[in-house]
């Protein structure tokens, strides 16, 4: 059965099957965790400390919260057998569901419990899930849908970081488009952000879920290959040229538009900062294009 647990934090309404609101008497507990919980503004945050303070009040329950906000779902603990599934809602707005999974059956006074506390989540949570789209709409490019400028140089502290810790390989591909301004001066903008989507979406093909994509700007595009070294680098990379090669777009006049790129590669080593990866990686991409373009460039770590 599932529940509707509202703002208001005298009532549960029954989300099935119509039986009456259900009293919750607020705990001094509830309060405590809903101005501990308003202190963060990360969702994963918020759900980390939400679930500590159900599992001190309810030993051995997992926590899993699927939201509305899309690529945002947080699941920790187990999965047992009985569980209690909540939808939650804000000022009449639907955040997700929340489910309890327990291995032994859960009482009444459980349910009371996680009852008692999900009223303390809910504005917290609220923001957080906010907070979370309104960064993840700064960090996206709005025509391709991609990662931005603003999110490469963030994520690549990150994963630079992570791996000088793990020892692991990280390669960074940039793409650039040849002879770009010249679809844009023959067919103009539309057919030229058309070319733009079109090879976004079969980069996307062809990127691993373990790597990122990036739009950097105007015709660039970026690709950091984890976990990988040269040898697979390069072969990526080449599956990334030959995947272009074969984009195919109407030219509004009864012709075929035929895209090329220039990559340049290069792998990561221990002095690298966000800055000296990209340039490198730029560099072996601009001999790529002095070359003749649509060919892949290889830089030496230094």
């Amino acid at each position: 059965m599932t529940k509707t647990i509202s703002t208001d934090l005298a009532r549960v309404s029954f989300a099935n099957d119509g039986k009456p609101p259900t009293p919750i008497r607020p705990h001094l507990f509830a309060a405590t965790l809903n101005q501990q919980l308003q202190t963060k503004l990360d969702p994963t945050q918020v759900l980390e400390m939400f679930r500590d303070a159900v599992t001190e009040a309810v030993p051995g329950v997992g926590v899993h919260f699927d939201g509305s906000v899309e690529g945002f779902v947080f699941s920790v603990g187990a999965n047992g057998p009985h569980v209690a599934n909540y939808n939650l809602d804000v000022d009449g707005q639907r955040m997700g569901s929340i489910e309890f999974g327990c291995e032994k059956r859960l009482s009444a006074k459980d349910l009371a419990t996680i009852e008692d506390l999900l009223s303390a989540l809910a504005y917290p949570l609220r923001n957080a899930l906010t907070h979370f789209e309104a960064l993840r709409a700064a960090q996206t490019d709005p025509l391709t849908g991609l990662f931005n400028k603003l999110a490469m140089t963030r994520l690549l502290e990150r994963e630079l970081a992570l791996t000088r810790r793990s020892g692991q390989a990280l390669a960074m591909l940039v793409i650039d488009l040849d002879h770009f301004k010249d679809i844009n001066d023959a067919f103009g903008h539309i057919v030229g952000d058309r070319v733009l989507q079109t090879v976004a979406d079969r980069l996307r093909e062809v990127t691993r879920a373990s790597d990122y994509l990036f739009r950097y700007g105007g015709e660039e595009f970026v690709i950091l290959l984890c976990d990988g070294d040269q040898a697979a680098a390069m072969k990526a990379a080449k599956r990334v040229q030959q995947t272009i090669r074969e984009c195919r777009l109407g030219d509004g006049e009864g012709g075929l538009i035929r895209v090329t790129a220039s990559i340049g590669l290069t792998q990561q080593c221990d002095t690298d900062s966000p800055l000296s990866l990209f340039k490198r990686a730029d560099l072996a991409m601009y001999r790529a294009k002095r070359a003749g373009r649509d060919q892949v460039r290889a830089s030496p770590y230094t």
